[in-house]
């Protein structure tokens, strides 16, 4: 199995939670996609937390992107 190139990168927003470029890449059969968007994420920890009663925590969070509720683990 092959990688992709990245033949460019522009960073569209950056900030200290995270970045989001737009990459052009060429596909290891020659195919080039112009519009490849990547996500960069800072660090973060998840925990999967169990009570006494080896219940699972959740948490319910809500999410602008999807204007919607979610339940979670605490993160």
């Amino acid at each position: 199995m092959k990688t992709w190139e990245t033949l460019s990168t522009e960073y569209l927003y950056e900030n200290p939670f995270g970045n989001l470029s737009k990459e052009q890449c060429r596909l290891p059969n020659g195919i080039v996609i112009d519009n490849f968007y990547v996500n960069e994420y800072s660090d973060w920890v998840n925990a999967v937390v169990l009570t006494d009663r080896n219940q699972l925590v959740l948490v319910k969070q809500y999410r602008h992107g999807t204007r919607g509720f979610y339940l979670e683990i605490p993160a």
